[in-house]
């Protein structure tokens, strides 16, 4: 009796231990590696970087192309970290580019975006080996440089995934743009640009680059980035990942969105101080940043969102506070479709790791770049306001002159009005605003087109979000600045 007594426990062992083998199994197949590095891979630290070959910068001028330029696509990863109605709902609009191991997951996949109703007719695959699904991490960067040419700027991922950090190369072999290799150990989500030059990150980078100075990073930044004003700051959120998606964005050229939390969260006074900090710095428009919040006090990944053209992708995850979150994108982001994105039960989004991390845009190779200073604040008054813009279409196509356009609109008028600009000389344009005496509110945007049917307003969505300044009535300036009393 003893001894079947003893080859059951055993069996029921062996069983348990089968099962469990089986389930250890399922999870590492599912999960894979984490967002973090594995202790494993904490040993293997030294490999980052070690065979990266740093080319020379791009011909200048360089522009570093921001997440809120126009996107012709978007790159993600099979096995998805994302849900598939993610990718239809990007698929109606732009090109998915899906990392694919083989031919027999490009299938499988065709047959999963069948089933989805997911438009083909928009879907690319790269066959290529990859480690992960973090393709904001490891994927390119764009670069408009030269003679008006888009490129692809790479750094050695800050992981030792090899796989991963090969991806860039492929993106533009299938793109067939140049490739550029800076050499500063890096990683998207800890990155984001105004695509005029200002960029931020936090001092992860600097913690990751030990072996070059703060000058020496700025000075790479500049060749092959054209980032003149890099901001480098102190992670507030205190977690393991020490990337900026996780706490701010920038939502246009003078916009950043940050997170908040209440009074009593461990983290207030740090997210407070990065809050201000931005709100004392100067944008490229010259105007000081117009910081948005958005409030996450359990936390919520709000600000690891996606920009994708005129729609941005919120990651939600049944809180009472997503209404709130995409109230907050809808105010500081007129005219764009917010959409709440729910997550994978099997890959859910994190505080640390959410969609930004796991969709990577991809440049518009052919839009037409409008480049402006707008005229802000409270202006003495003049009879008329000169506006001019910078104009670059990126297909190499001829501008189309009547359709480089300026909608204004004066005080106490509804309707804006629509003007040709006049062309002053290579790519600049100049617009006239006339004024009435009295003063007031102007607002203004710009429409430019060429002849291949691309296409941009500027700001993006148009009439929506059009730049504003004030004007002094005429009456004021006279009794503020009288004429010298004449001999």
């Amino acid at each position: 009796m003893r001894k079947k007594y003893i080859s059951f426990c055993i069996a029921t062992l062996c069983c348990f231990l089968l099962i469990n083998t089986s389930f250890a199994q399922q999870t590492v197949n599912q999960s894979g590696l984490k967002h973090w590095m594995t202790a494993e891979e904490l040993l293997r630290k030294g490999e980052i970087g070690k065979n990266f070959v740093e080319t020379n910068p791009p011909a200048g001028p360089v522009r570093n192309i921001a997440e809120f330029d126009k996107m012709e696509g978007a790159l993600v990863r099979y096995p998805f970290g994302i849900p598939i109605a993610l990718i239809k709902e990007m698929a109606n609009d732009v090109f998915v580019t899906t990392i694919v191991a083989n031919q027999s997951e490009q299938n499988s996949v065709i047959n999963q975006y069948t089933a989805a109703g997911v438009n083909l007719a928009h879907c690319k695959f790269i066959r290529a080996a990859s480690d992960s699904y973090w393709t904001r991490d490891y994927g390119p960067w764009f670069v408009a440089y030269g003679n008006n040419q888009i490129g692809i700027i790479d750094f050695p991922y800050n992981r030792p995934r090899p796989n991963d950090d090969e991806i860039p190369k492929k993106v533009a072999d299938s793109l067939n743009l140049e490739w550029f290799g800076m050499n500063i150990n890096h990683t998207g989500g800890n990155y984001m640009t105004d695509g005029m030059g200002l960029s931020a990150s936090t001092t992860l980078v600097w913690e990751e680059n030990p072996g070059q100075t703060h000058a020496q990073i700025n000075q790479k930044m500049l060749n092959y980035l054209g980032i003149n004003d890099y901001h480098v700051v102190a992670d507030p959120n205190n977690t393991y990942i020490d990337h900026i998606d996780c706490w701010a964005k920038f939502l246009a050229p003078d916009k950043i969105l940050v997170r908040s939390v209440p009074a009593n969260h461990p983290q207030y006074s740090a997210i407070e101080a990065a809050a201000t900090y931005w709100q004392n710095q100067t944008s490229t428009y010259g105007t000081p940043f117009q910081v948005f919040r958005v409030y996450t006090p359990d936390n919520q990944p709000y600000t690891n969102s996606l920009i994708l053209n005129n729609k941005v992708f919120v990651p939600i995850a049944g809180s009472q506070w997503d209404d709130e979150a995409i109230a907050s994108y809808q105010e500081a982001m007129p005219g764009y479709l917010v959409l709440g994105i729910t997550e994978n039960p099997s890959t859910p989004w994190e505080s640390t790791d959410a969609l930004h991390c796991r969709v990577m845009g991809l440049a518009d190779r052919h839009m037409v770049y409008i480049g402006h200073h707008p005229r802000t604040g409270t202006l003495l008054y003049q009879d008329h306001y000169h506006v001019q813009i910078d104009v670059t279409p990126y297909s190499g196509a001829a501008l189309n002159p009547d359709s480089v356009l300026l909608f204004y609109k004066l005080p106490n008028i509804c309707s804006f009005q629509t003007v040709t600009m006049t062309h002053i000389s290579g790519n600049t344009y100049n617009g006239k605003i006339p004024m009435p005496v009295n003063g007031g509110t102007v607002a203004y945007y710009f429409y430019v087109a060429d002849h291949q049917g691309n296409y941009s307003f500027l700001p993006f969505t148009g009439i929506s979000d059009p730049f504003i300044f004030q004007v002094e009535p005429k009456t004021n300036n006279i009794l503020k600045y009288p004429r010298k009393a004449e001999n």
